[in-house]
């Protein structure tokens, strides 16, 4: 997993994070846009239609309508933005150009806003795979191993997909641009069987928790969701071990708002036939830069390994490279 300056790095990013958060943040377009993405994890139907202009949901309900009930309920949609990351391009107070990225689901939602109205209005849009934004080819029924890991490190996986949407959609859309275009991706964005299928995968991977079978996970996954939720870093150190025995995450967890602490839930679980270890990820939807994984002993009094793993695009671009041991 990640080395001990890596998980000090994610530790102090986190700290900053948490100050940051308790200042009065400024009404910008991005921080409407940080509210709205909270709103849609709990409404998607009725957010995309009144965040949306008429055109723009008009083009949604024909090539996404099926994704979302009659009831406006979503399940996919709901995951989407409960675990999107808000990237910025060039803004102004007239326009501006936006990403929520899902690291989880693997898709992302490229827009084009009008800044003039109060919330600002989504008039453009694609919404494709990470894996077609970044330009990979994937075989036929193959997924990106942040979706249905096999090999490897799920951190890793995650941090490099981070990054290498970052890189892109910056280079795409610089904040000098004069103008921008989303036509190269709505190319991409009419088939929304990839969006859909990645969606409804990483659903179907945490469905599998609530199988009897998985009985014993599901009550590990609570016990370490009620550790998590008290937030006390004594009790987190010494519940589970950490890379290279370096426990300095425990006090980051702890020192995230209380608020944030007590919404987490188990976001990921994998576990490999035949094997007795489970991958569990915990996540707050009100603050989906941070992941905690925790990784079970195969030995019955053996302790979960704890990952502090912050998601943020400056964290991701300066440790995507880092190699598990």
């Amino acid at each position: 997993m990640m080395k001990r300056n890596i998980l000090f790095m994610a530790a102090l990013l986190c700290l900053s994070g948490v100050a940051a958060a308790e200042k009065p943040a400024p009404m910008t377009a991005k921080a409407k846009l940080a509210n709205t993405r909270i709103i849609a994890a709990n409404q998607p139907g009725k957010v995309l239609k009144d965040w949306m202009t008429k055109g723009a949901y008009n083009r949604w309900q024909s090539v996404y309508g099926g994704m979302v009930a009659p009831d406006d309920s979503s399940p996919m949609v709901a995951d989407f933005f409960s675990h999107a990351l808000l990237l910025t391009g060039r803004e102004d107070a007239q326009s501006g150009i936006y990403a929520f990225y899902n690291p989880l689901q693997d898709t992302i939602l490229l827009f084009q806003t009008d800044n003039q109205e109060q919330i600002p209005r989504l008039e453009n849009f694609a919404f494709l795979t990470g894996s077609d934004f970044r330009g990979e080819t994937l075989k036929e029924k193959e997924y990106p191993q942040a979706i249905a890991p096999v090999n490897g490190d799920l951190d890793a996986v995650l941090l490099k997909n981070i990054a290498a949407v970052s890189r892109i959609f910056h280079t795409e859309f610089p904040d000098g641009a004069a103008s921008f275009s989303l036509t190269k991706y709505r190319a991409f964005s009419d088939d929304a069987d990839k969006v859909s299928s990645n969606a409804a995968l990483r659903l179907a991977l945490l469905d599998r928790l609530t199988r009897d079978e998985a009985d014993p996970d599901l009550l590990q996954a609570a016990e370490i969701a009620l550790i998590l939720w008290k937030g006390d870093a004594e009790k987190i150190g010494n519940s589970f071990t950490f890379a290279e025995g370096d426990a300095v995450s425990a006090g980051a967890f702890s020192a995230l708002p209380e608020r944030v602490r007590k919404s987490v839930v188990p976001v990921l679980y994998f576990k490999e036939k035949g094997k007795k270890e489970a991958l569990f990820g915990f996540a707050s939807h009100l603050m989906p830069e941070v992941l905690i994984l925790v990784r079970t002993s195969a030995e019955p009094e053996g302790k979960p390994l704890f990952i502090f793993l912050p998601l943020t695009e400056k964290f991701a671009l300066t440790n995507a490279e880092t190699k598990a041991e």
